[in-house]
């Protein structure tokens, strides 16, 4: 790689550090360490280290004010080491300034205001994820900056990530997070969660009656349950419920409000047991996996907490069942700050410190505590813990607003959960987003 730039850019390089980047373009299973090496001279600068990466997931390489000269001045080579399955990267994607993080480049410099260059990013295509629960994420953030960064700023961006994976009838085109192609379908439940912003933002997309049809089948072979196969996932709290209890106030339908709060109730009977949350259940072997994960407890919290504001901003306020989920939202509030680390953020396993802090789900968990909190479902004191944890997690971000410090999707399973690896993540940004909102309202 070499890099095209101009004088005023040559004159502001010297003395900076920087940050090499190649962003994965296909679904990627395996491990690979990519060796840098300085073009002309040969000299080996360092390893960026891919793990079960994901479409648009960015890698980087930080580089010292003396490497970063030294690539500028003589560009610099890729080498694959390790995996089997072959890896593919963004090329220039023909210089297209909205694709930009994409492409391979050099970050120089630092921003007078990460949390600004934050929100330049998740208000814009960089912010892009795979459809599913990872772009659901991401659009959740945004829809949560309409009250504050307004419609005008927000809207266009939600348009142009629709614009992504839906033609100009409506039609899903995409592929799924195992990169297969899966267009007019629901793979899964987790690829439900985009649907929550959908139906806020365009009621009749077609896509909002696809959902609720997928939702209806999946149900009715489960006994009422809408998981997949035999597996109650904590994914589904925010996935399934969420979307519900939206599509319930949207459409004026109890049917789908008490759908929403049996879904969340059946993950509490599940999944939640004293100080502990499950990601995974299997109804047959009765098996419990990846206890206390801590993007488990995001997921829970934030569909616990999401389902009940829903059906409490709609004439389902009093249905049954809804005590009992404003009951788990004050229990297990008190169970994730008994598990808080000292700098108020939360491990990747929340019960194993040396796991290390996973910045997506204490984004997540925070981002519940704020929403909780500024709707009444929590004491005030809750927002002052969510807005120390903004601060805590300001470190993390880029400077070009990514952020960092996240535990990758579980693709590789619990071992390299537990392996301390962190990658960037638009997701994770999604996350972040949500928890500077609701602190703001």
């Amino acid at each position: 790689m070499t890099w095209q730039l101009n004088e005023e850019q040559l004159k502001q390089a010297p003395g900076q550090v920087s940050r090499l980047r190649i962003t994965v373009a296909l679904d990627y299973r395996d491990a690979q360490q990519v060796d840098v090496f300085l073009r002309r001279s040969n000299e080996w600068i360092g390893v960026i280290d891919i793990r079960f990466a994901y479409a648009f997931q960015p890698f980087e390489l930080l580089l010292s004010a003396e490497q970063t000269a030294a690539a500028l001045n003589e560009g610099v080579r890729l080498e694959l080491k390790g995996g089997e399955q072959q890896l593919w990267v963004f090329d220039t994607l023909f210089g297209e300034e909205t694709r930009v993080l994409f492409t391979p480049h050099l970050l120089i410099g630092e921003p007078d205001s990460r949390e600004e260059e934050a929100l330049h990013t998740i208000l814009s295509l960089s912010s892009i994820q795979p459809f599913g629960w990872m772009e659901g994420c991401v659009l959740d953030g945004l829809y949560s900056l309409q009250p504050i960064q307004g419609e005008n700023r927000v809207n266009p961006i939600l348009d142009l990530h629709f614009s992504q994976f839906f033609n100009e009838q409506g039609e899903l085109l995409y592929e799924d997070l195992q990169g297969k192609q899966a267009d007019g379908t629901f793979t899964t439940i987790e690829a439900t969660l985009p649907l929550a912003v959908i139906a806020k933002y365009r009621l009749d997309h077609p896509v909002v009656r696809k959902a609720l049809e997928f939702f209806e089948v999946t149900s009715k072979k489960n006994s009422g349950a809408v998981i997949d196969e035999d597996m109650v996932s904590a994914e589904g709290s925010y996935t399934v419920a969420y979307p519900l209890a939206v599509m319930a106030r949207q459409f004026k339908r109890q049917d789908l409000a008490e759908q929403a709060i049996a879904q969340i109730l059946l993950r509490r009977d599940c999944l939640a047991r004293e100080q502990c949350v499950y990601l995974r259940y299997r109804r047959k072997s009765q098996e419990h996996t990846f206890r206390n994960w801590a993007r488990a407890f995001a997921w829970y919290c934030l569909g616990l907490v999401k389902t009940c504001v829903e059906l409490k901003n709609a004439p389902f306020a009093n249905l049954a069942g809804m005590d009992e989920l404003e009951a788990e939202i004050s229990r297990i509030a008190g169970v994730v700050m008994d598990w808080r680390q000292p700098d108020g953020l939360w491990s990747c396993f929340v019960d194993d410190p040396k796991t290390g802090i996973d910045t997506s789900g204490s984004a997540g968990i925070s981002a519940a505590l704020a929403l909780a909190a500024s709707c009444q479902l929590l004491p005030s004191s809750y927002m002052s813990i969510a807005n120390h944890n903004l601060l805590a997690l300001s470190p993390y971000l880029s400077p070009d607003g990514i952020l960092t410090g996240v535990a990758q999707h579980n693709a590789g399973g619990m071992e390299l959960q537990r392996s301390g690896y962190r990658v960037c993540s638009q997701m994770g940004l999604g996350l972040w987003a949500q928890l500077y909102a609701y602190t703001k309202y």
